[in-house]
Parts: structure tokens; C-alpha cells; sequence
């Protein structure tokens, strides 16, 4: 599937900022099923690029001199390919295990054991029945609701409040994995959807879990599905934190206001 993305994000500060830094992790990863074919990132100030250690493309944006807001503009067009949701092990990544550390976003508490409990006797028809399971139990378990939580919100404090929006859903995912044994990773992206949906506003997230036999396995309990050529991939991380498509500090600039507007037209369907 050819994709046009258009991605517009604009902060508005009511006040001028002596310094910002930003870290922008807007530019797709290169794998074997989506190849950049065109890809700009229009920023101000001096940008620097460089890889993090999860091999994501990030551009570091320092702006030294007085400024008000902040304006990025990230356009092109990927070419996705079916791969049925499944990403081999990079031959130059980390090590899988390392995705099995908790972080403050996804650490497993008393109610996340408790709600991955019945999910267990999956396990027996093999780890892909039971993740399978499990993101449609989250799916089912755990509404759609924007605008209830932050980027802030832990995957235990969304399923107490049993809303969320889809980077909860992965962070829950991701906690279930993790307690199960299971690395899982959170990654940030885009989402191809009809013009009768107009559900994803912004930036898409969803989870990928190692399957011995296979490598990381997408799963979107969001959409109840895994990665299909709709899906662009952006960054990997162990949480939103790692992967988050703008994320830096500045200096002065009183309150702030955030905008983003997203496009993602497909121009064949293959």
C-alpha cells in the first residue's frame, strides 16, 4: 500500500522562550515491510540527526535564540507491504530481553495480575493463542474513551478507570507481557483508516510482543487486530516516554498549547 502523510504539529506558547531542545522521532524506521520512499522533516532552528539505541531515526531541534511556539512539519510517502503483523529480530537491535524491563507506565500491579489471570489457560495452545486473547480481552475490557487520560497515565490507573485511548491499551498490553514473561515493546506510528473513522485525530501507538518462532508480533488492541500494510511504523521504545514523536523542555514560555493535525491517504490499495 503507497501512503501520503501529512503531519503537522504546531505548540503555541503564551509567552517567548529563551531555549527549547526537542527530541522529534517523526521520520519512519526502514524494515522489511515499509520502505520510505520520500520523507521530509521541516523544523525550525538546527537539527541534528542521530539514531537511539532502539535504532529509531530522531532529529534533536535546539532553538538558542528568543522564540515563540513551535512548528513541525514532517511529509511523504511509505510503501507497506503484508507482513501479518510480524517484524523479524533486528540482526543490530537490542537484546529482546531488554524489553522486559517495567517502567513507571507499564509496571504490573495486584489488579493487572489479577485481570491477566483468567487469560493464563491460554497459554497451553501456545504464546500467539494467548496474546491473541489477551488484546481482545483489553479490547473488550478496556473502552476507547479520549480524552479521560494523559501521557502520563500508567497502564494499572487505566485499567481501573476501564478507559483509554490507544497508547493506554499498549501500555496494559505491554504490562500483561511483561508479568507473563513476554517482551513487549510500545511503538508509535501511523494508521491508514476509512473515511467513516474518524477515530484516530493524531499519531497511532499499538504493542509488539516476541513470539519465539516468529520475532515481534504486532497486536493493536485498539482495532481488536494486528499490523496490517495500513500501519507505518515510527519508533520503538519501552514506553510512550522512548518513543514519543515530539518530546523536549524549554525554557520560559508561560503556558503552552498543542495542535496536531494528520493526514494519511493511501494512493493504491495493493
Amino acid at each position: 500500500m503507497l501512503l501520503a502523510i501529512d503531519h503537522r504539529t504546531e505548540y503555541a506558547t503564551s509567552a517567548p522562550t529563551s531555549y527549547s531542545i526537542q527530541y522529534v522521532r517523526l521520520t519512519p524506521r526502514d524494515d522489511h515491510g515499509q520502505r520510505t520512499l520520500r520523507w521530509v522533516v521541516e523544523v525550525p532552528g538546527r537539527a541534528t540527526p542521530w539514531r537511539d539505541a532502539f535504532g529509531n531515526h530522531v532529529h534533536c531541534v535546539v532553538q538558542s535564540r528568543e522564540h515563540q511556539g513551535l512548528r513541525i512539519h514532517a511529509h511523504g510517502e511509505v510503501d507497506t507491504v503484508e507482513t501479518h503483523g510480524v517484524v523479524p529480530l533486528e540482526a543490530d537491535g537490542l537484546p529482546p530481553d531488554v524489553y522486559l524491563r517495567p517502567t513507571a507506565l507499564t509496571a504490573a500491579d495486584e489488579r493487572i495480575r489479577d485481570f491477566l489471570g483468567p487469560f493464563t489457560r491460554y497459554r497451553a495452545k501456545g504464546e500467539l493463542a494467548a496474546l491473541h486473547a489477551l488484546m481482545a480481552g483489553i479490547h473488550d475490557e478496556v473502552a476507547y474513551l479520549p480524552g479521560e487520560t494523559d501521557v502520563h497515565s500508567t497502564a494499572a490507573e487505566v485499567l481501573a478507570r476501564r478507559n483509554g485511548v490507544c497508547q493506554d491499551h499498549a501500555h496494559l498490553f505491554i504490562a500483561c507481557c511483561r508479568a507473563w514473561g513476554i517482551p513487549a515493546r510500545y511503538v508509535s506510528g501511523y494508521l491508514h483508516t476509512s473515511a467513516e473513522d474518524g477515530r484516530h485525530l493524531a499519531t497511532h501507538a499499538w504493542a509488539e510482543a516476541l513470539v519465539d518462532y516468529l520475532g515481534w508480533v504486532s497486536f493493536d488492541p485498539s482495532n481488536r487486530q494486528s499490523a496490517t500494510p495500513a500501519y507505518v511504523r515510527l519508533a520503538v521504545a519501552f514506553d510512550y516516554h522512548g518513543a514519543a514523536p515530539v518530546r523536549g523542555l524549554r525554557l520560559g514560555g508561560g503556558s503552552e498549547a498543542m495542535s496536531v493535525q494528520v493526514q494519511v491517504d493511501a494512493l493504491n490499495d495493493q
